[in-house]
């Protein structure tokens, strides 16, 4: 018999890690969604104003793609250097992505 091992059985239900699932809830909060046909099509998001450009293998994947247009868009907004954003924290970014995306 086969043995499921506790790691690849995580990774085929398509569970996220909890820093993921917090950004989607953020993320879904902003109007954000996230869709798969199959999980052997991939997973993607789309937003009122925005789509992913392609599918990303898990949904970790998309949400973390959508994470970064998320943050392209809050920098855009705010007029925050790249660098200045790379340098700050998941929670620093999560506060102005609220900020500057909420009103959209």
């Amino acid at each position: 018999m086969f043995k499921k091992g506790k790691g690849g059985s995580s990774f085929k239900s398509g569970k996220v890690s909890s820093g993921d699932a917090e950004k989607k809830e953020l993320l879904e909060g902003l109007g954000y969604t996230f869709d798969s046909v199959t999980k052997k099509s991939g997973w993607s998001w789309s937003t009122s104003a925005a789509t992913s450009d392609g599918n990303q293998p898990t949904e970790g994947d998309a949400i973390g793609d959508a994470w970064r247009d998320a943050g392209e868009r809050t920098q855009a907004a705010l007029n925050i250097p790249a660098d200045t954003w790379e340098r700050m924290s998941v929670r620093e970014q999560t506060e102005l992505i609220q900020e500057a995306l909420s009103s959209l």
